[in-house]
């Protein structure tokens, strides 16, 4: 816990903001099919938790350092990034009106993947409990409501 303190992270807030991007679209451009608008769960709990995840995860990345440098490391940033060229991929075929099951759970995991990934390369166990706690929940459901 001595090598933590709060402050402010630029790649945290970075790491948020790239994944936030495709629902900037939602302003300009309504997708022809958007079935993701009904993406929640029937049980209360599952909402819960995955906002707490989503919410905690946000706040962790962007306000909680660690001391320690983040790891240098080129096959976990390039991971990183190609879950979330992945992710982009996938939100264009979103918008263009082309969507199934599989795709829609591709929306839910990979992010959840890009997310993990900065976590693990900022050493920042907090995020990582938040990060799991979503990429649970919102897998879980998203995959409920289009794949079962």
């Amino acid at each position: 816990m001595k090598n933590y303190r709060i402050g402010f992270s630029p790649i945290g807030l970075l790491t948020v903001c790239l994944v936030m991007l495709p629902n900037l679209l939602f302003l300009f451009i309504t997708p022809p099919n958007n079935v993701l608008s009904q993406n929640e769960s029937s049980f209360w709990l599952w909402n819960l938790l995955e906002n707490v995840g989503r919410f905690g995860m946000m706040g962790s990345l962007c306000f909680i350092l660690n001391r320690t440098p983040a790891r240098k490391n080129s096959v976990l940033t390039m991971s990183a990034l190609g879950s979330l060229i992945l992710y982009f991929v996938l939100w264009g075929f979103y918008f263009a009106g082309i969507s199934n099951g599989l795709m829609l759970v591709g929306l839910a995991v990979f992010p959840s993947i890009f997310f993990l990934l900065t976590a693990w390369k900022l050493r920042n166990p907090f995020a990582l409990s938040f990060v799991a706690l979503f990429a649970l929940t919102h897998i879980t459901i998203t995959a409920s409501n289009f794949l079962f």
